[in-house]
């Protein structure tokens, strides 16, 4: 069962990617054990609508009060808040400090994680700091940033005239995840 979460989360990432960056040659390079099968199948899951059942709920009542409690005490300043019923819990989605948002809680309104995506000029100077010296002739396009557990990681997509990267940055340390050739 591991294995098989293990590999379906490795393809839709890989699915993910090449969604981003179409009409690129398909050489990839994966690195295995970077983030929780479970989480990086449900992350992706979220964002392609053909393999992941998610309703926009129509009532804030159809939605599980911790969870929204919880969201409420974090999120004041937010913009285009949207509440969709997931399978197995909740998604709010909503755009703040010019960046889209996704936060997920289970059935019980227990937090899972919270992705954000943005670009370069959002990103932590200590996290540039660590990918511009190794690839400093790429550009970064763009960075989604996952809360889970106690953890921060990036997916950094960069890119050049010849390739595209997706990096994974988490504790100061740097991982080349993919590694798209363009034709």
């Amino acid at each position: 069962m591991k294995k098989t979460i293990s590999k379906i989360a490795m393809l839709t990432i890989g699915y993910l990617t090449v969604q981003l960056n179409t009409g690129y040659a398909q050489t990839m390079i994966y690195k295995r054990d970077i983030v929780s099968p479970e989480t990086l199948s449900a992350a992706v899951k979220l964002n392609d609508p053909s393999t992941y059942e998610r309703t926009e709920a129509k009532f804030l009542n159809e939605v599980n009060t911790k969870a929204l409690r919880y969201f409420k005490k974090l999120y004041k300043e937010i913009n285009n808040k949207k509440w969709y019923t997931l399978s197995n819990g909740y998604l709010a989605e909503f755009n703040a400090n010019s960046s889209k948002n996704l936060v997920v809680y289970d059935k019980k309104g227990n937090w899972k994680f919270t992705i954000s995506y943005y670009d370069e000029k959002n990103l932590p100077t200590e996290v540039r700091a660590i990918i511009k010296p190794v690839y400093y002739d790429y550009s970064i396009s763009r960075v989604e940033e996952i809360h889970v557990d106690d953890k921060i990681i990036y997916l950094v997509h960069i890119q050049n005239e010849t390739s595209l990267k997706t990096l994974r940055v988490c504790n100061g340390e740097m991982e080349l995840m993919e590694d798209f050739n363009k034709q």
